[in-house]
């Protein structure tokens, strides 16, 4: 496990001995600013929550503020900063820093961000996904460390991939790569208009509704003691609770959501023929209570050759993936 200890203001220094790198991570919820080295080492670090319905004008007013907090806690100014790395969810176009109206931060419709934050801070300022984040953040100093070949899945509300082929990232031709939540696993026929997509089978939320449509079949399950009877209360946290009780309704959700994962998998391992997959939020709390039957469907369904040489594992960064995700966007391109 990576460690992110934070390091004391009188370490500031001595920082010019490595690449120093400011990080944004940028979500819905929380902004995070930090202060990093080249090792992935989070120096410094200020949080405030996003507020994300006030528009991007106010939350990058936050972001620029919060940067000369963390770099005077780290005893730094921006002269100290070799570049900026900013993770953010997309859509977004990666090489000109413009954000396109995500989902979870209204009104950031062709936001010119990298552009902004370059004036204000003036500094390089590098933008990426934070799915294409993650998957930098696990490669260089997580489970993907020595990979030539990963796919990084967020595996958390969403179902978003990064994917390092042959030792880079790939991006895509207009920075589109890795929309696997779009993969369609079930279609009822020819006429389905409407497929079941690996998102919503195999994503947190997709969890929960696995559940509780178990849960009107069988409602004798530890499930339900756990959130009083309310249906509505049913979170994955709930189902891997339940499962590790061995409430057998609990299991048989969970090897369901494994079964469908394991299919997307499959998919993935038909066409880009990885080493390994490091699964994020779903991977780390619930491991092989989900990875188990993914990487037993994932072997009855994909190419023989290629299904047996890949490794499906959790994350290793867990809490510390975002910061360090970040670090890395500006490492990726300020080193590129």
């Amino acid at each position: 496990m990576l460690d992110s200890t934070i390091v004391p203001q009188n370490f500031g220094a001595n920082l010019k001995m490595a690449e120093t790198y400011l990080g944004m991570d940028v979500g819905g919820t929380k902004l995070a600013v930090l202060v990093g080295n080249d090792r992935g080492e989070v120096l410094q670090k200020v949080k405030r929550p996003t507020m994300a319905q006030r528009g991007p004008w106010p939350i990058i007013d936050d972001l620029v503020e919060m940067a000369g907090e963390v770099l005077e806690k780290a005893n730094l100014t921006l002269n100290d900063i070799d570049a900026v790395g900013v993770s953010i969810g997309g859509p977004l176009d990666a090489a000109k820093g413009i954000i396109y109206s995500p989902p979870n931060l209204p009104g950031w419709d062709a936001i010119p961000l990298k552009n902004v934050l370059s004036v204000k801070l003036e500094r390089p300022v590098f933008v990426e996904n934070d799915a294409n984040a993650g998957a930098l953040a696990e490669w260089r100093f997580g489970a993907g460390r020595g990979a030539q070949n990963m796919v990084f899945l967020t595996a958390g509300t969403g179902m978003g991939a990064g994917l390092i082929l042959d030792n880079r990232l790939f991006r895509g031709a207009n920075y589109l790569a890795g929309e696997v939540w779009k993969i369609p696993l079930i279609r009822k026929g020819l006429d389905d208009p409407n497929p079941l997509e690996f998102e919503y089978l195999t994503a947190g939320p997709g969890l929960a509704r696995l559940a509780r449509k178990a849960l009107q079949k069988n409602p004798f399950s530890k499930m339900l003691e756990m959130v009083g009877g309310d249906l509505q209360k049913i979170t994955g946290e709930i189902v891997g609770k339940a499962a590790r009780l061995d409430d057998p309704v609990a299991l048989q959700v969970l090897n369901e959501a494994g079964t469908y994962l394991g299919w997307g998998l499959a998919v993935l391992v038909n066409v880009l023929n990885p080493e390994i997959f490091v699964i994020g939020t779903l991977g780390i709390y619930l491991g092989d209570l989900l990875l188990g039957p993914a990487r037993r469907a994932m072997r009855e369904t994909a190419v023989p050759q290629a299904a047996e040489i890949v490794r499906v594992v959790p994350a290793q960064l867990d809490a510390t993936i975002g910061d360090v995700a970040a670090l890395c966007v500006a490492m990726e391109k300020y080193e590129g």
